[in-house]
């Protein structure tokens, strides 16, 4: 996991204790060039994916902010994508 700003840090871990369990925060590459990141809360765990964009910038930032807010919630999977894939609507969720 690597460090986060500090103030999603400090989320992160207020999350972690709210739930009883760690949030994991991970980079992921993949060839879906439509998903920005994923939430899943497994037994023990809590697993927030987020799509490697290029060096140098922050969009992930807020995917990582809404999946924490998401997980905090009670939801237990979620897939954020990019505002045009699919139907537009915005995140899909599973």
């Amino acid at each position: 996991m690597e460090p986060l700003p500090p103030p999603l840090e400090q989320k992160r871990q207020e999350v972690a204790r709210r739930l009883g369990r760690p949030v994991y925060v991970r980079r992921v590459r993949t060839t879906d060039g439509e998903l920005r990141g994923r939430l899943r809360v497994e037994p023990g765990r809590v697993v927030i994916e987020y799509q490697v964009a290029e060096a140098g910038y922050f969009w992930h930032v807020p995917v990582i902010e809404e999946l924490l807010d998401r997980a905090a919630a009670g939801q237990q999977s979620a897939e954020l994508r990019e505002p045009w894939a699919g139907d537009g609507e915005g995140p899909r969720e599973r």
